[in-house]
């Protein structure tokens, strides 16, 4: 606490300074620093990546054998169960493709950025004179 803050208290509650030691230190908050590199970025992509293909590849095997299932079994919920798995595997196709779009979308954010608008100072005869120059040329 502020030593401020605790003498105020101490008045209040009619303590005396030396009951209460004011020399209290105070405690500092480290903040952990987060950088994130293109390193992060790229590990994390492929891991990701990783991930949704073998959810794909499982899920395409486990799909075989549904089908599979239902065509012996004739159940209207193995059919069922068959569409919910077609359904997520189509989702999950869709969230590669929304990595891949994220990444290149980050990676083009750190692009350098060119500035094609100039700006000319000076008076409006000099500009004149610079326009007719290029005209010439």
């Amino acid at each position: 606490m502020k030593k401020n803050t605790i003498k105020k208290l101490n008045d209040v509650l009619d303590i005396a300074d030396d009951i209460i030691d004011i020399d209290v230190p105070e405690k500092k908050e480290i903040t952990p620093s987060v950088t994130v590199g293109t390193t992060d970025l790229t590990s994390d992509y492929d891991f990701s990546r990783d991930q949704y293909h073998n959810l794909i590849d499982k899920g395409n095997d486990a799909l075989e054998e549904l089908l599979t299932i239902a065509k012996e079994g004739e159940s209207p919920r193995a059919f069922e169960v068959v569409t919910q798995l077609i359904n997520s595997l189509s989702a999950t196709t869709k969230e590669l493709l929304i990595l891949q779009k994220t990444k290149k979308e980050v990676e083009d954010s750190k692009a350098p950025v060119k500035n094609e608008n100039n700006l000319f100072v000076g008076s409006t005869k000099e500009l004149q004179e610079l326009l007719e120059m290029k005209k010439k040329k």
